[in-house]
């Protein structure tokens, strides 16, 4: 997608400024609307002629267009029959993501990091509202604008609240990444609105400590650490922050969805008034990932998986054979 070629004879890009797992951002003008700045977002050639790239930006678009919300991207229209391939358009906004934000500086000041976390929940809140769950909250799916508000981004993984599955088995072929992922998502349960409430807690964890709650090469074993212990607390790792931040923190991560905020808008009271806070005594009650728990969880699992299912066909092997010889 080389700079000035035209789509379907309205869009005009101008420059990629972006790309991801399945997709790749243009910065674009929209012919037919007076030359106006747009972002059009689009597969990967790989990705392009198949059925379900072009579901996930049909649903992806269906959902923004249903969004109203200043700290959501707004979605433009572009008729559906007007195009040879799949993509969607949005309004273009000035700024960085907040991974780039925090490639930069890491940690950010606690104020900064509560107020973005915020503003972030504002827009959850109102996807929530929606009947929507995002799945995907992480720094590259923020945007920070020069004004000082943020953008959410990205709803290519959002599915309804109350139907949607999403593990780390699907949808294919993307998945939500492994730092961000909910214990309950591992574990293979039905996804709910405590999965961005959970996605949240990592990214201000990061904002505030410069670095994810559980780290390694391995993204399936980064992600299944989150079912079997805590992270370190986030004042070990910046003395700098107050007791009130550490305990949203760790209140959005608890490992049970039924022990986070019942919702993002209670984490976001918090977050406005975090001298209100109640500190707990959170980070004192932490179970850390020992070695010992991963060698439990890893005997328990090839146990289940493996000599289980072996077990139960021998006895049942063993009864039918006792059954016909007594019959006999």
């Amino acid at each position: 997608m080389e700079a000035g070629r035209i789509l379907d004879g309205r869009f005009r890009l101008i420059e990629q400024i972006g790309r991801g797992g399945m997709s790749t951002v243009h910065k674009a003008e929209d012919l037919q609307d007076g030359n106006r700045t747009v972002v059009v977002k689009m597969p990967l050639p790989i990705f392009s002629s198949g059925v379900g790239a072009w579901s996930i930006f049909q649903r992806e678009e269906e959902i923004g267009r249903l969004l109203e919300h200043p700290a959501i991207l707004r979605f433009l229209p572009a008729a559906a029959g007007d195009r040879r391939r799949s993509y969607v358009v949005t309004e273009y906004v000035p700024g960085r993501t907040l991974a780039e934000r925090l490639h930069d500086q890491r940690p950010l000041p606690e104020s900064e990091a509560l107020r973005i976390a915020s503003q972030l929940c504002d827009a959850i809140g109102h996807l929530h509202g929606r009947g929507f769950v995002h799945y995907d909250i992480k720094p590259a799916n923020v945007m920070l604008c020069p004004d000082g508000t943020i953008r959410l981004i990205d709803f290519g993984l959002a599915h309804a609240a109350l139907t949607g599955r999403f593990t780390l088995n699907g949808p294919p072929p993307a998945v939500g990444s492994s730092d961000y992922v909910a214990p309950e998502q591992i574990r293979r349960r039905r996804g709910r609105k405590s999965v961005d409430i959970y996605g949240v807690g990592v990214l201000l964890y990061q904002m505030l400590t410069g670095r994810v709650p559980f780290a390694g090469d391995d993204p399936f074993v980064v992600a299944s650490a989150r079912t079997l212990g805590d992270p370190a607390a986030p004042r070990s790792l910046n003395p700098h922050l107050s007791a009130q931040a550490e305990e949203i923190v760790l209140r959005a991560l608890r490992r049970d969805p039924a022990d986070r905020y019942p919702s993002v808008a209670a984490m976001k009271a918090d977050l406005d008034d975090p001298e209100g806070v109640t500190v707990s005594g959170l980070c004192d009650r932490l179970e850390p990932v020992t070695r010992g728990r991963r060698i439990r969880r890893l005997v328990s699992h090839v146990f289940l998986v493996g000599v289980l299912p072996v077990v139960s066909q021998v006895l049942l092997f063993l009864l039918l054979w006792q059954h016909f010889s007594h019959r006999r």
